[in-house]
């Protein structure tokens, strides 16, 4: 009985009121000429028939008792019919058997069965009742139980990720849910994208598509509602949800029957939502969203602390990077630059004593390596912020344009396939193409591989290369022009050159301030690329190209490091 559902037994109760309100109306047509017997067995009989089409009208509308109990209260009314026209039929029978007439028995047998319907109707109603709150008592100390494990998980996790799929599993290990999953959400995208779940499979949740769009048929759900009004979204029948129409069938694959959907409110914006299933109609009362509506306030302050604390991290790491480049910068200036403005200098001096112009020449050249040296540095200072203009780029122009402002020689430049876009701050992202088509310029002659004896010599006291120390690279007369080639990789890019290489045991090195093995370099260039890719939050690493050059691979998940 209690699998019927309030519709159908609010409908079958009024529906027996009324059959039995017409019985008496008829009556009462029948004994008109007799206004006391009117009263006495028609007028309070069919009162109570109105009022059990009454109970039966607010038990369709689930206004009466808990929706899941009604079956009850159909039971306890038929009960109570059985019971009191069983009665009245054993006494009618017992005087029959003496002989004696009983007139209008079968009237008394109606007025027995309304009488019956309307008490069994008053037991079942405080039958259901009874039983609801046992229920719901039970259900609020499990939601309690799960919600305090759940806000414990919210208090100790000092990652997102964590603290995402830890707040799922907990809902869905208890007896009340019996799947959850999380949407982020950011200012700057309209789609909602899941990033922890339990109780669900992989391909359901690749199948979701929701927007915060209120004219996307895709945002028009509970999802994009909850973001857009910042309040939780209850359904308690999803298939009496019209808005739910694109998710029908896989909810129906799911087994969800109803669900709720709770905001993750921060101090100033959402951080996305966190949707809860049930394969039961009618779970998530008033009482349970308050409860759930609480825990998703504490989810979106514990990502927002846990984001402080992020920003906080990597805030101290910025300025660590920059204490470093400020001490590799001073290290710069008091080795490389002095030995240039030294040559420069005694060259200056000697061409006043000689009168020899070839000495200024020799001071020129000192000089040129100073500027290089200093525009090294500032870009490498610029280099070093976090970058925020970040925007998707056409990975394939920002080449072109890198290429076109390189002095690249004879050298040539080819694409492996479609390159697509890339989010990034399309200017550092042309510094970064520009050092690294000048690295393979200067670094990646054809003429010969590098031998043992090539390596840098890494004596001086800072552990890096002196201007006068560091072996040339460059093209010979009989050096083949280099072919540099970009393409892209399954989450970001490369580019590679057909030059000599980087031996195996100098790939660590050569992202090292004033690291270098041309005697025009500087030593900075690499380092910049380096902190670029850094401050994008991407990966770059080094290895061999198919022709034995150099690769440089960069990966990246699509996130830029806030500041």
């Amino acid at each position: 009985m209690e699998r019927l559902s309030a519709r159908a037994v609010g409908t079958v109760i009024a529906v027996a009121g009324l059959c039995l309100a017409a019985v008496h109306m008829e009556s009462a047509v029948r004994l008109r000429a007799r206004p006391a017997l009117v009263l006495v067995e028609v007028v309070l009989p069919l009162i109570l028939s109105l009022v059990v089409v009454g109970g039966g009208v607010l038990i369709r509308q689930e206004r009466l008792v808990p929706p899941q109990f009604a079956g009850r209260v159909l039971a306890w009314s038929g009960v109570g019919v059985l019971a009191l026209s069983g009665a009245i039929g054993w006494l009618f029978l017992s005087v029959a058997i003496r002989g004696e007439l009983i007139p209008r028995g079968l009237n008394l047998v109606v007025e027995a069965a309304t009488m019956g319907t309307l008490v069994g109707l008053v037991v079942g109603v405080y039958d259901a009742r009874s039983a609801g709150q046992q229920v719901r008592a039970e259900q609020l100390t499990r939601i309690n139980d799960t919600l305090r494990i759940a806000t414990r998980e919210v208090v100790d996790a000092s990652d997102r990720d964590e603290l995402e799929t830890a707040v799922c599993e907990r809902l869905t290990e208890s007896d009340i849910y019996d799947s959850a999953w999380i949407g982020r959400y950011t200012a700057t995208d309209q789609i909602v994208r899941p990033s922890a779940w339990s109780g669900h499979d992989d391909e359901y949740i690749e199948s979701l598509t929701v927007t915060v769009d209120p004219d996307d048929p895709n945002g028009q759900g509970p999802g994009g509602r909850a973001i857009r009004t910042r309040e939780i979204q209850a359904i308690h029948d999803v298939r009496s949800e019209p808005r739910l129409e694109p998710w029908w069938d896989a909810l129906e694959e799911a087994g969800v029957e109803s669900m709720a959907v709770v905001p993750l409110l921060g101090m100033d914006c959402v951080h996305g939502f966190l949707s809860i299933y049930a394969n039961r109609a009618n779970v998530f009362d008033d009482r349970e969203q308050e409860v759930l509506s609480d825990l998703g306030e504490s989810i979106g302050h514990a990502i927002d602390a846990i984001t402080a604390r992020e920003r906080l991290t990597r805030r101290e790491q910025e300025l660590a990077r920059q204490n470093q480049r400020l001490d590799e910068f001073a290290s710069v200036v008091s080795h490389d630059l002095r030995n240039p403005l030294n040559v420069a200098q005694g060259n200056v001096d000697l061409a006043r004593k000689t009168g020899d112009d070839q000495h200024l020449d020799r001071a020129d050249d000192a000089l040129d390596r100073m500027d290089d040296l200093i525009d090294d540095l500032l870009t490498l200072a610029r280099s070093g912020r976090t970058v925020s203009d970040v925007e998707p780029v056409d990975l394939r122009r920002v080449v072109e344009d890198a290429w076109s402002t390189t002095d690249a020689g004879d050298a040539q430049l080819e694409f492996d396939g479609e390159l697509g876009t890339v989010r990034a701050d399309e200017s550092r992202l042309v510094q970064l193409f520009e050092n690294l088509f000048r690295n393979s310029v200067e670094h990646g002659s054809t003429d010969s591989r590098t031998e043992s004896g090539d390596s840098v010599e890494h004596g001086s006291t800072n552990n890096r290369p002196r201007a006068d120390d560091s072996v040339e690279h460059g093209p010979s007369d009989d050096a083949s022009p280099i072919t540099i080639t970009v393409g892209s990789l399954s989450d970001g890019f490369y580019v590679a050159d057909d030059g000599r290489g980087i031996p195996e045991s100098e790939r660590e090195h050569v992202f090292e301030t004033g690291y270098t093995t041309a005697t025009s370099g500087t030593g900075f260039g690499l380092n910049i690329v380096r902190t670029i890719a850094d401050a994008h939050g991407w990966r770059v690493a080094v290895t061999e190209s198919a022709e034995g050059g150099a690769r440089f691979e960069f990966t990246t998940d699509g996130t830029v490091p806030e500041q």
